[in-house]
């Protein structure tokens, strides 16, 4: 289902989002998408960054400095003499560089504008992968609670404004990167329950129906679903404390 809300059409944004996990309701993953075109038109400092680099991924976020976060960065380089000649300007402070050729770099950085500001400041919300920016467009990727998304999703309309066109996507599908090493045969066992509707309020199938509809022991679904909740809600807590 797609929700279109109509606003004088100075610039497009795109928000996708749907829970990971449904029946939970637990996570969910937010994708923003800003042309560069914008970002120049409202002074976002990071836009800067493609005179230098021809795209900038968000590996992973470190911590907090002096109130600015860190960020692991991959970036395609323009220019390598430039880079190493480069160590900061107002959107990002190079720290340490841990890998480079001709082509690209990986380092961290600590990034003072706007939009990595506000990836960061809430604590049930984190970037995830695709977080990007190149020649066309910046990608966010957000990842947290529905509440947690809200916030942020309210901060950037606050950043750019309130004449855009938004489209939110329902359809929109979330990683199971919250579940690391989830084996296929227990991800099968908690998909299945979640579609059939175990994890709803109040409950449309018991552990047997889940069991007969793929052939196995209702003791065995148990003891995958315990499991894959204790992995899941483990993850997500821990995740959201890098």
């Amino acid at each position: 289902m797609n929700i279109v809300q109509n606003h004088q059409e100075v610039y497009t944004v795109h928000i996708y989002g749907k829970p990971i996990m449904s029946g939970f309701q637990m996570l969910g993953v937010m994708q923003v998408k800003i042309s560069t075109e914008l970002g120049a038109e409202n002074s976002i400092p990071g836009v800067k960054l493609l005179d230098l680099f021809h795209s900038v991924e968000f590996l992973k976020e470190f911590k907090y400095d002096n109130n600015h976060p860190i960020y692991l960065l991959k970036c395609g380089l323009k220019s390598l003499k430039e880079f190493q000649d480069f160590s900061k300007n107002e959107s990002l402070e190079v720290l340490k560089i841990y890998e480079f050729n001709d082509a690209s770099a990986i380092f961290s950085a600590i990034m003072t504008g706007p939009i990595p500001q506000i990836m960061s400041m809430f604590d049930e919300v984190w970037p995830t992968s695709p977080t990007m920016l190149n020649s066309d467009e910046l990608i966010l990727t957000l990842q947290g609670s529905s509440e947690g998304l809200m916030k942020a999703r309210k901060q950037l309309i606050e950043l750019l404004g309130d004449t855009f066109k938004i489209s939110v996507n329902n359809n929109f599908q979330g990683q199971w990167d919250t579940a690391p090493g989830l084996p296929r045969r227990r991800k099968e066992v908690l998909e299945t329950a979640i579609e059939m509707g175990y994890y709803n309020a109040p409950r449309k199938c018991r552990q047997r129906d889940i069991a007969d509809a793929i052939g196995l022991k209702q003791g065995t679904v148990a003891e995958h679903l315990q499991i894959a909740e204790s992995l899941i809600i483990n993850a997500w807590f821990n995740q959201g404390r890098l």
